[in-house]
């Protein structure tokens, strides 16, 4: 029988958690840990105002968030946490009342200096996620209104209407596409088109360009050369304005 004496110190002991107050979110190691100092633990001089004095950031003990069962947290696979610096949190300590090994379990909404901790674009059936670049994705699941938007800091978004319609709306009205496009439908261009290079089609009928009149070739099927018949030119006659 293998012994596992390293486990020892978690087995049958005793359940301590915290509240806290994150101070730092930087892990050299990219390990998912932020830095919390813990009331009762840690010392404070008020209520959210830490004593840094007694106690600095860098000395206190790592804490690792623990991550919902969404993300695998496994070889690069998974996701890393939201938290920032002023975030409330909540946890426990694996290693009991020594203290010295926290695990972040989740966040605790408040209100700080008047300003509250809930986006206010949510509701009970609007879901939101906002960064603190105040970049935005919802997904609404009020009933006839369904959606699901991102918008980007500068105002630009993509949103998906309750029929699925999807409108892309570019601050800068810029919409850069690199590689191969096909658009199986009608395409509308409200505005100019501009290529820079060739531009065909395979249409079986004759493309109708509104306003625009061409000159006729002779020999090209003309009243006044009928032969071969049915052909047709794309040159422009550049003395009609």
């Amino acid at each position: 029988m293998i012994a596992h004496r390293h486990l020892d110190g978690f087995k049958n002991g005793e359940f301590t958690w915290f509240i806290g107050k994150v101070e730092s979110i930087t892990d050299p190691e990219n390990l998912n840990r932020v830095k919390v100092r813990c009331y009762g633990y840690h010392p404070f001089l008020d209520v959210g105002i830490p004593d840094t004095a007694s106690v600095s950031t860098d000395d206190l003990p790592f804490a690792t968030v623990v991550m919902p069962v969404t993300s695998a947290s496994l070889k690069g696979i998974g996701g890393n946490h939201h938290l920032e610096i002023g975030s409330w949190v909540f946890g426990f300590f694996r290693d009991g009342p020594s203290a010295q090994d926290p695990m972040v379990v989740g966040s605790i909404a408040t209100q700080e200096d008047g300003v509250q901790d809930i986006p206010t674009e949510s509701s009970e059936t609007n879901k939101v996620y906002k960064s603190k670049a105040g970049h935005l994705i919802e997904i609404d699941n009020t009933e006839g209104s369904e959606r699901i938007n991102v918008k980007h800091k500068s105002g630009t978004t993509i949103n998906i209407s309750s029929d699925g319609t999807v409108f892309v709306n570019a601050s800068n009205n810029t919409v850069d596409i690199t590689g191969n496009t096909t658009v199986h439908g009608n395409l509308r261009v409200n505005g100019t088109t501009h290529s820079t290079g060739d531009v065909s089609t395979d249409a079986g009928n004759k493309p109708t360009l509104a306003g625009h009149r061409h000159i006729e070739v002779p020999g090209t099927g003309g009243a006044s050369s009928p032969t071969p018949p049915k052909q047709n030119t794309s040159i422009p006659d550049e003395s009609i304005t």
